[in-house]
């Protein structure tokens, strides 16, 4: 990459870091390209070099905010894991990506659940749908090894797997607690893989 190449890399980069300061400060609606451009201390012209308007602008928020969701939550082959060792740290490695990323990023998740539905509800749409296929494949390899119970429900356990650990993430950036990230992991993993029904019990009425 030349020169001139990498510096117009890095204004885009620093014009996408300064847009999604400002939606999640002010919101989508309420925000303007003068906002952004004032953030950087750069003329109206400069942005429109690198982008059409304000919602070209926010949808590329949107899509890098959505490509680092992925990368940290979708990167395992859902069919690996052939013990349940191997299993259990599968799961562990993809709740502690997410945690890692949300706490190096912590305006990311709130840009994702409070402006995403305002910019353009279809492509979160579709990012919570690809997520929650990705986590039905791994269900279904837990059942087909036997790691998880047969005749799961696996589609609507996956929208729910997919719906906690997103509030989870929520939960740990809006908590002064430094231990709330890791608490979460910790309770996600004991919820999938033992449950908070007692087993000393009898079941019978």
């Amino acid at each position: 990459m030349s020169t001139a190449e990498e510096r117009k890399q890095r204004r885009r980069t620093e014009i996408l870091d300064a847009a999604q300061r400002i939606f999640v400060a002010k919101g989508y609606t309420a925000a303007g390209i003068a906002d952004i451009a004032t953030e950087l201390g750069i003329g109206h012209g400069t942005f429109y070099r690198y982008f059409k308007n304000k919602h070209d602008i926010a949808t590329a928020v949107l899509d890098r905010v959505i490509e680092r969701l992925a990368n940290a939550g979708l990167v395992e082959d859902p069919e690996s894991s052939n013990t349940l060792d191997e299993y259990r740290e599968q799961v562990r490695r993809i709740l502690s990506r997410l945690v890692a990323l949300t706490s190096e990023h912590p305006r990311l998740l709130t840009f994702f659940h409070e402006q995403g539905l305002v910019i353009d509800r279809e492509r979160l749409d579709r990012f919570r749908e690809m997520f929650a296929a990705f986590t039905a494949r791994f269900l279904v390899n837990g059942i087909d090894k036997g790691f998880l119970r047969p005749g799961l429900d696996v589609e609507p356990t996956a929208q729910a797997l997919v719906a906690l650990i997103f509030e989870g993430a929520t939960r740990a950036l809006t908590s002064n607690d430094p231990q709330i990230g890791p608490r979460w992991m910790d309770a996600g993993m004991a919820l999938m893989f033992d449950g908070i029904a007692r087993r000393d019990q009898d079941s019978t009425p």
